[in-house]
């Protein structure tokens, strides 16, 4: 059996990543890292190593011993933990003491880098998950009224600017007035603050960076993002076709049916 490694972060991306990968007939080495990664990994995975954020050389030995020569990046590490929640070991430090940015994009492919040096591919994230990357258009029963394609445009326009600056993937807009752009807190917590402001009838938008390097961070929503628009009275969640994952998918569009909210792919 063809053995895969998997750096898990946080949420549920890792989780349903392992499932599909084992469900096509791979084996399941993960790296999960405390304080991030949820526990149920222990039961996706096929064989799991707990690690701390920054034991670059950790991971290196777990994949090597294993015999991994491939592996994917899924689920995100949140800033604020690098703050509070970070061990580097003797490699990681190393690392970071000759990286020139600590910009995501360029932490995130100095480490794919570091592991290929080391003998350890890593693939693009949508690996084995094509069937949950949306395509152009209406995905559920509502579609958007004019207003709210309107504010679905700015939001694309805005979202590809902040991505750009590597501040974030997500607007929150009403009206045309942009209320919320993500940051370090995460996509959940823009939503919210955004609908704070906004009240209800609010857009949200999450695209992925220009040039986005499909091997990490590429957007993700759930459940829980249908789950907290509704809550908040948000009535459109737009997606970048092509380049998003719907973690859960069938579930995500019958919630947003359920609650009258459009989901919608664009191309950009």
């Amino acid at each position: 059996m063809k053995k895969l490694g998997l750096i898990a972060g946080n949420g549920k991306f890792p989780l349903l990543f392992a499932d599909e990968a084992k469900r096509q007939g791979y084996r399941v080495i993960a790296v999960a890292h405390h304080g991030e990664t949820e526990k149920a990994i222990d039961q996706a995975a096929d064989d799991v190593t707990w690690i701390y954020v920054g034991q670059l050389g950790k991971i290196i030995r777990t994949f090597q011993r294993a015999g991994v020569t491939e592996a994917v990046m899924a689920g995100g590490i949140r800033k604020v933990k690098l703050f509070g929640n970070f061990r580097p070991d003797f490699h990681g430090a190393k690392f970071l003491a000759k990286l020139k940015s600590r910009e995501d994009d360029a932490l995130l492919r100095g480490i794919a880098d570091e592991l290929g040096v080391e003998g350890i591919r890593i693939l693009e994230s949508t690996f084995c998950l094509s069937h949950i990357i949306p395509n152009a258009g209406v995905l559920t029963q509502r579609e958007p009224r004019r207003q709210e394609w309107n504010d679905i445009e700015l939001g694309v326009r805005i979202a590809k600017e902040i991505g750009r600056l590597g501040i974030g993937q997500t607007v929150v807009v009403k009206n045309q007035v942009v209320v919320a752009v993500e940051a370090v807190e995460g996509t959940d917590a823009a939503i919210q603050r955004g609908a704070n402001l906004a009240k209800s009838g609010c857009v949200v938008v999450k695209v992925s960076k220009p040039h986005q390097d499909l091997r990490f961070d590429v957007p993700a929503v759930g459940v829980d993002t249908i789950d907290l628009l509704h809550h908040v009275g948000g009535v459109v969640l737009a997606v970048e076709a092509g380049k998003t994952i719907l973690l859960e998918k069938e579930d995500l569009l019958r919630h947003a049916d359920s609650y009258g909210i459009s989901v919608v792919g664009v191309s950009v």
